[in-house]
């Protein structure tokens, strides 16, 4: 996991058609511009109070499971890379998983490296070699965080696909062709 300056991603949000949408002065999400294309799946458990988007396929799933949910999409869709952007600052995300975290020493070598990034948002890149850091990150968040600006959200940089981690228990994701969708479905319906 490394981080890398805005500027290096900015074709990507403009090819994925991303734009920043900021809540407040502490939250700043990302969403996929619409269109008749653009399939959203809501992943959520019984406890989330997330708002699926309009139009959400709308799956009800324990929250233990979404961590394992990621990691299969992440498979499934053969990605070599994934940019992580916090909704709010780093600090939040880092001191919320601080203590699950404790032992993992992919993550603590994380940790140790990121101070000057804390109170930023840059994109922090990560790599098959990172997901399963990537994915304890994620399981620590989902039973760790308590507010929304703990929130991550996820760009694969070779497909048109935003994943939105919110920490009460929910997963959005956005997908930009039909095709990626029905994989997508076939595998939440197994």
């Amino acid at each position: 996991m490394e981080f890398v300056d805005e500027n290096e991603v900015s074709g990507l949000f403009e090819d994925h058609r991303l734009t920043r949408v900021p809540e407040g002065d502490e939250r700043v999400y990302l969403r996929m511009g619409d269109g008749e294309e653009m399939v959203h799946v809501h992943l959520a458990c019984a406890e989330s109070e997330a708002e699926p988007a309009s139009g959400a396929t709308q799956v009800q799933v324990e929250k233990d499971r979404l961590p394992g949910l990621v990691e299969h999409i992440i498979h499934l869709l053969h990605l070599d890379q994934v940019i992580l952007i916090p909704v709010g600052k780093w600090r939040r995300v880092f001191d919320a998983v601080a203590f699950s975290l404790a032992s993992n020493e992919d993550w603590q070598e994380m940790d140790a490296t990121a101070t000057v990034e804390l109170n930023t948002r840059d994109p922090l890149l990560c790599e098959p070699g990172d997901f399963h850091t990537l994915i304890a990150l994620i399981s620590a968040l989902l039973s760790d965080a308590d507010t929304p600006d703990q929130g991550l959200m996820m760009v694969p940089t070779a497909a048109p696909v935003l994943i939105e981690i919110i920490p009460d228990g929910a997963i959005r994701i956005c997908l930009a062709n039909q095709a990626l969708a029905d994989e997508l479905t076939d595998v939440l319906a197994s």
